[in-house]
């Protein structure tokens, strides 16, 4: 095999990683002031119908944190699919339960409000695809 038929296979391998790198850090990461909000999704991927969305919460020294209050809206980013916004619901261990409908297919983006216990509100948005 010739060194240019190495080529696309050497730059499939570096989109993916750059992918994977760019999907963990917009899933999962710091909020403001050090803790940490990440998202998980069932199903996953993201189909349209109903969709489950488990958002974790960890204080700035990583502990679950289960009293918090968490608000999330979700909106459709190409197109006005209208607002779908609520109160997640407590599942324990940090967890957060909010529930959508992906109408249709494309990007999405949820975002959530966290006010911790004591007080202080963190944000972060999480972009979301429906394939």
């Amino acid at each position: 095999m010739s060194n240019k038929n190495y080529f696309p296979i050497i730059l499939v391998v570096i989109i993916l990683a750059i992918g994977l790198l760019s999907f963990k850090f917009i899933f999962s990461g710091p909020a403001g002031d050090g803790s940490q909000i990440s998202l998980s999704t069932n199903p996953n991927p993201l189909q349209p119908g109903p969709a489950s969305f488990i958002i974790v919460v960890k204080d700035k020294g990583g502990q679950l944190v289960d009293n918090a209050k968490v608000s999330f809206d979700l909106n459709m980013v190409t197109m006005d699919m209208g607002a779908q916004k609520g109160d997640a619901t407590p599942q324990g261990d940090g967890q957060y339960l909010a529930v959508g409908r992906m109408t249709m297919r494309g990007p999405w983006l949820l975002g959530a409000k966290v006010t911790l216990p004591d007080g202080s509100t963190e944000s972060k948005d999480f972009s979301v695809n429906v394939p």
